[in-house]
């Protein structure tokens, strides 16, 4: 039987020096590998240890914090510390951006999500990790040197803790993914050089916002339909996680979409950890974004916990998306009236 050869995630850092992984950008993402490997470790035990449930707390955000949240963010926060290749980090979990102490800090700016999805924790979905890297030549001072762009990011990425876990990595020319041995405790390359498909497959959208969405949403939604009319040349899947909605479209070919609505006026997902890191990893495998007039990466952040409308995937859904969006802001599209109240609001 031939011998299949296997790249770990570090053999592909070390063959791929330094054309893709410039000085300590490889330890960097080894190490974000690390942290994955011990989310993961919980993940899997979450059931057995009671590390389900809220820990009482609740988020800049807004929301209820779940243990796993809140070990998922120490993790990353204490390896990423650790490490030597980060200046200063900002995450979802935390109200103000983290400055590593001078004996520590490297080069680089990381901004994160460190648990995304974590309604799902309780029913054993798939949840996951999204982060965003950025060179950081000098050491952030104030509040305006970690809010950048997405343009300026070097590096993008996630990890899926599903059925397996998995690590996909970005670097703004080529996307590869990584699989979990979990007997050996390596990443594997499971997925080298990943595209995404140019035609579209699969639509994700939660379809009970309907009521709150804007007409061109309801116009690019009714256009998709459409195509089904003469046969099924697409299906929705929607899990309520943003990670493996993003990854299921990335292999499969689809595209997922949040917008502003009236529900949330300016939009439910979060530019700098969540919209800015998947928008880099879609167009480096060919795919694309928008927030309505143009990719999410341009727009410049004014605050750590932005938060954005967002279209992501096959390019040609993409399109058609801002098409129906401009078709709006030129008035060609009628307003809708906003949903009636419950009976008891009224």
């Amino acid at each position: 039987m031939p011998r299949v050869a296997q790249t770990t995630l570090t053999q592909h850092i070390l063959h791929n020096q330094p054309q893709r992984f410039r000085g300590a950008l490889s330890t960097l993402i080894t190490q974000i590998g690390v942290a994955a490997k011990m989310i993961a470790a919980q993940v899997r035990r979450a059931g057995i240890i009671e590390v389900w449930g809220e820990t009482g707390e609740v988020n800049v955000q807004g929301e209820e914090v779940q243990r796993l949240d809140r070990i998922a963010n120490d993790t990353f926060i204490s390896v990423l510390e650790q490490s030597g290749c980060v200046a200063a980090m900002a995450s979802e979990e935390e109200d103000d951006w983290l400055r590593v102490p001078a004996a520590l800090a490297g080069d680089y700016l990381v901004v994160f999500d460190p648990l995304d999805g974590s309604s799902n924790i309780d029913v054993s979905a798939s949840i996951g990790t999204i982060f965003g890297v950025y060179a950081c030549p000098s050491r952030p001072e104030r509040l305006e040197d970690v809010l950048r762009p997405g343009r300026d990011m070097v590096a993008a990425g996630y990890v899926i803790y599903g059925s397996s876990t998995v690590f996909v990595y970005a670097d703004g020319e080529r996307v590869d993914c990584f699989t979990l041995d979990p007997v050996v405790g390596e990443f594997f390359l499971s997925r080298p050089n990943l595209r995404i498909p140019d035609t579209l497959a699969m639509v994700s959208a939660n379809e009970l916002n309907e009521p709150y969405w804007p007409a061109w949403t309801r116009g690019l939604m009714g256009e998709l339909k459409e195509r089904n009319r003469a046969r099924r040349a697409l299906t929705g899947r929607h899990m309520g996680s943003l990670v493996a909605d993003f990854h299921r479209n990335l292999i499969k070919g689809g595209v997922f979409l949040y917008p502003v609505d009236s529900h949330n006026k300016r939009g439910k997902l979060r530019l700098l950890y969540e919209c800015n890191p998947l928008a880099f990893i879609a167009r480096a495998a060919g795919g694309a974004d928008t927030w309505g007039e143009g990719s999410v990466l341009d727009l410049a952040p004014e605050h750590l916990h932005q938060r954005t409308g967002f279209v992501v995937g096959v390019a040609e859904a993409v399109a058609r998306a801002e098409d129906w969006y401009a078709r709006e802001r030129r008035g060609e599209l009628a307003p809708l009236a906003p949903p009636a109240a419950p009976r008891g609001e009224r």
